[in-house]
């Protein structure tokens, strides 16, 4: 009976709790939907992490198990399947006409929605095992405004800014450097350029790697991984490559700032995908070397000078923390400070910072330090710039840039180097080694100095000059300092040396008690005339420049100069020399120039063989020197002389005279000459420029030209530029009478001026050579006549068809009163380059074209259905003082001057018409065509033009059609 009634009380009691747990659905229906609304969030949240785990296995190049994709296909389904539930049961259905729920459907459908909370609270559980516990936070954008420093808005500053943006945001651009001498500000510029793109959001990713000099391929794939949150699952590097040119292409914009480059990078043995293979991705260097620009393909170089004095001190104040309240004397005391320190931003913002809260002492020494030279203790944490320049030595990859670099340093401060004596200097220091010519040791230390140029150890200034940054300067005597070879340069005071061992040394007052044993290079101004202690104790001496500091030219004992037996290179200035059989103890000397000298008629030179024993002398140069003798066979005597550089010799050589010849008489022209520059009376020429002249290797300029002087003739048909004047011997011409048609004559030749030959006729006559096809003049640029009396025409006879004068840009004729036309139509055809035409003075001038008498064609062809296409790059044309000159062009060749920008006339009185219409006037139609030519062209004027047109004859200055008449 026992057993029975717990038996019965067993069943009631599951009956019961049964019971309970089936009411619980329709009951407690409300709480059902609240819990699934949270269980359906916690799905959302897990599906989502999950998501991201595989979205970032997948930036990690790893694939993810296929239960995970299972798991998140079916976590989407059931987000699906919960919102059909909630959207379900929140429909409140109703019985008995809306007064009662339905607790039918309430049961079922809380039955659906228990079931569904268990299922999904283990279905969450199981995606949760798949997020891991922790991963790296996203850096925000902005965090890197806290952290960098931000490039002051310079104006020097903002050029490269700009043009940094441009290529940045170009779609066709995906190389850039920037490159700037080491601490001007590369880095902080392309930071700034960083933080502009990422607020811009211009990328979806931005990769700041900094690189340095030393290459290492592993480190650089680290740091890209770790920008981009990745991890290598390799170790070799090839592998790793491919892993990460897999990542990269995943970001559709990516900008990698590559920092601080040195070399060429490998891009492939790196992982960087190509612009070909992916072109999102865009590629920014930063380097002190403009080569390494060159090397990696950029499509942008953006240079990035230094400060100016004014921004220099804006940013030093800010460094130093000086304000309205600083007082005067450490302001003046600071402007001083960041003066010395030249505009390199690194060197301001080390010393300035150095500096703050410092009392006016320590800047006093300060600025003693920077105007001695000496190094400045830099506080701990601050960048060095003297460590930061010396990178940049120890990165020249040749012992021949390092060596070109010291000899750059012993100029002085704020000097501007000219290449052409850095050169010499260069060679005859060996700073190139033992080359086999002059002209190849030349080549080379160009190579090297643009080598420099292109690190930013130099920077090129105008006219063949250089010039080095003060503090390189002082780094670069340092270096020479640490390797016990001093450099010291004195413009004022005593050369003081602290050890002694000087290698370089340009002085104006020479210290009696140096040891000269290893000084290789000294530059001497000096007042002194006997100069017996100095040189004997310079055995190693290979570079002397000797300067007069005396108003006048002293005389100078040369004697002394005999014990310099190992000199390579000497130049004296502005002294007399009474004695010149030095030379001949000189056994290696290759370079001599004397500049404003006096020498004497020496009978060593004439007669003995004191310069000819000097076998090894490649570079003669005689400039504004006073000699007198007629004679100097030292040319004569050097067969394997390369350079000749005479300018405006005086004394018995005088320009005016005719003795400048007697020197060519004597001379025989070296096979070996590869460059000359001969000046005999640069003042006969009107605007002639001796620095302009100077820059061409192969330069002629005379004063009398004699046609029967060979070596004349010989120098003057390999010239680049000539310039000639009172040319004599009964030529007619200059081709051929003088130079031969053929054999190469003149075919170098860009400037070309002639004057005051009253004999030449013509520039060219062809008639004896009309069967032969001519190309002459085919580089020359630059044309200018004057005061040719008697000259009929540039060319005679028979017309090339194959390009005369075809680079011909400038053309001066002036003074030629018998020159009746300038060109035909066939020549005028080939003056496609022609930019400027002056024409002044020439009394009997009547036609600028006329119809070539050889041609076939009428002078009516040319102006009907098919008008001249001639002058397209004509810019600028001047006639004045023309008295026969009735037009200026024909109307037919109007088309053809689509560049005329400036026509200017004046002093002509026969002028009637400035576009002459030579078509009669019965024919119509091709008048009306004409004056359709005319008002195609625009540009020309800024009314519509009639056929004809009548200017002022009278001399006065009126406009016409947008241009000045005079």
């Amino acid at each position: 009976m026992e057993c029975l009634f717990g038996f019965a009380s067993s069943v009631s009691k599951d009956l019961v709790c049964g019971a309970f747990n089936q009411l619980r659905y329709p009951c407690c229906f409300n709480n059902f939907v609240k819990k699934l609304e949270e269980e359906e969030g916690n799905l959302i949240v897990t599906r989502d992490s999950v998501q991201k785990f595989v979205a970032n296995a997948e930036r990690q190049i790893r694939k993810t198990s296929e239960v995970v994709d299972k798991w998140l296909q079916d976590a989407t389904s059931d987000v699906d399947n919960v919102n059909q539930l909630l959207k379900e049961a929140k429909t409140k259905k109703k019985c008995c006409f809306g007064h009662c729920p339905n607790w039918i459907w309430r049961y079922r459908l809380g039955e659906k929605l228990a079931n569904k909370i268990v299922y999904l609270e283990k279905f969450i559980e199981e995606g949760r095992k798949y997020v891991p516990f922790e991963r790296i936070a996203t850096l925000p954008s902005g965090t890197l405004d806290i952290l960098l420093e931000k490039c002051m808005n310079f104006e020097s500053r903002q050029s490269a800014y700009e043009q940094l943006l441009e290529a940045v945001k170009n779609k066709d651009v995906s190389m850039i450097g920037l490159y700037g001498m080491g601490g001007c500000g590369k880095t902080t510029l392309a930071m700034d350029v960083r933080k502009l793109v990422e607020a811009e959001h211009l990328f979806d990713k931005v990769l700041f790697v900094p690189v340095s000099s030393t290459v290492e391929v592993r480190r650089i794939q680290e740091k890209i991984a770790s920008s981009l949150q990745y991890t290598f699952p390799e170790t070799e590097v090839m592998e790793r490559a491919q892993r990460l040119c897999l990542r990269l292409i995943q970001e559709k914009k990516i900008l990698v700032i590559l920092d601080d480059v040195w070399e060429k990078l490998d891009f492939g043995r790196i992982g960087i995908p190509s612009s070909e293979h992916h072109k999102g991705c865009k590629i920014l260097i930063t380097t002190r070397l403009e080569e390494v620009c060159t090397s990696m393909d950029c499509q942008r170089n953006i240079y990035l000078p230094i400060l100016t004095d004014e921004e220099a001190w804006i940013l030093f104040q800010n460094k130093a923390l000086i304000s309205e309240d600083t007082p005067d004397t450490l302001k003046h005391m600071g402007r001083l400070i960041s003066n010395e320190c030249k505009g390199l931003h690194v060197a301001i913002a080390a010393v300035a910072s150095s500096l703050k809260g410092k009392d006016q002492p320590v800047w006093s020494v300060a600025l003693n330090k920077l105007r001695s030279s000496k190094p400045m203790n830099i506080e701990r944490g601050l960048i060095d710039p003297y460590k930061c320049l010396q990178l940049s030595y120890d990165n020249l990859d040749t012992k021949e840039a390092k060596s070109l670099f010291l000899l750059c340093s012993v100029f002085p401060e704020d000097y501007e180097i000219p290449v052409e004596l850095l050169i010499r200097y260069a060679i005859g220091l060996g700073v190139v080694g033992e080359a086999h010519s002059y002209e190849e040791a030349r080549s080379e230390v160009i190579a090297t100095k643009i080598k420099l140029v292109s690190s930013c150890l130099l920077s090129n200034e105008e006219d063949e000059y250089v010039k080095m940054h003060d503090m390189v300067r002082d780094v670069a005597h340092l270096i020479a300092k640490n390797k016990n070879e001093i450099i010291k340069c004195e413009e004022e005071k005593d050369v003081i040396i602290e050890q002694n061992s000087a290698r370089y040394l340009w002085c104006v007052k020479f210290p009696n008690d140096l040891d000269c044993s290893n000084l290789e290079f000294l530059f001497l101004k000096t007042k002194l005339e006997e100069l017996d202690g100095i040189f004997k104790r310079m055995r190693m001496l290979k570079v002397l420049i000797l300067v007069n500091d005396k108003d006048g030219i002293t005389p100078l004992s040369t004697m002394p100069l005999k014990t310099l037996t190992n000199l390579r290179c000497l130049v004296i200035s502005d002294y007399e020399l009474s004695d010149f059989s030095f030379v001949s103890d000189m056994k290696k000397l290759q370079s001599l120039s004397l500049h404003g000298c006096a020498l004497l008629s020496f009978p060593e030179l004439q007669t003995n063989d004191a310069i000819t024993q000097v076998t090894t002398l490649k570079l003669l140069e005689l400039d504004k020197c006073d000699i007198k003798g007629k004679k100097f066979e030292v040319i004569k005597r050097n067969p394997l002389l390369e350079e000749l550089y005479i300018i405006d010799i005086e004394g018995e050589w005088d320009a005016n005279s005719e003795n400048n010849i007697e020197f060519f008489n004597t001379f025989s022209v070296p096979q070996t000459l590869q460059r000359y520059k001969i000046v005999l009376g640069s003042h006969i020429f009107y605007g002639y420029n001796v620095e302009e002249f100077c820059s061409h290797h192969k330069t002629l300029l005379l004063s009398y030209f004699h046609i029967s002087n060979e070596a004349v003739k010989s120098l003057a048909k390999k010239s680049k530029v000539l310039c000639v004047e009172n040319i004599q011997g009964g030529a007619k011409n200059i081709i051929p009478d003088i130079f031969q048609i053929e054999g190469g004559s003149l075919e170098e030749l860009i400037k070309f001026d002639i004057c005051n030959s009253e004999e030449i006729e013509c520039l060219v006559d062809t008639s004896n050579h009309s069967s032969k096809v001519v190309t002459l003049f085919s580089k020359l640029y630059k044309l200018k006549m004057v005061n040719m009396k008697n000259l009929r025409a540039l060319w005679h006879c028979f017309q090339p068809a194959n390009g005369p004068f075809e680079n011909l840009k400038v053309l001066y004729l002036i003074d030629c009163p018998r020159l009746t036309s300038l060109f035909t139509y066939v020549i005028a055809r080939c003056l496609v380059q022609l930019k400027i035409l002056l024409i002044s003075e020439c009394d009997g001038l009547k036609h600028i074209l006329v119809d070539d008498e050889k041609t076939e064609k009428s002078q009516g062809e040319f102006t009907t259905r098919h008008p001249l296409q001639i002058f397209p790059n004509l810019q600028d044309v001047e006639v004045k003082r023309c008295g026969e000159l009735k037009h200026i062009f024909l109307a037919s060749v109007v088309r053809g001057l689509a560049q005329l920008k400036v026509l200017e006339i004046g002093y002509c009185p026969m002028l009637d018409e400035i576009f002459r219409d030579i078509v009669p006037s019965a024919n119509q139609d091709q008048t009306e065509e004409l004056d359709e030519i005319m008002d195609e062209s625009p540009h020309l004027y800024s009314t519509s033009i009639p056929s004809t047109t009548i200017v002022n004859h009278s001399p006065g200055i009126f406009f016409l059609f947008g241009f000045q008449y005079v």
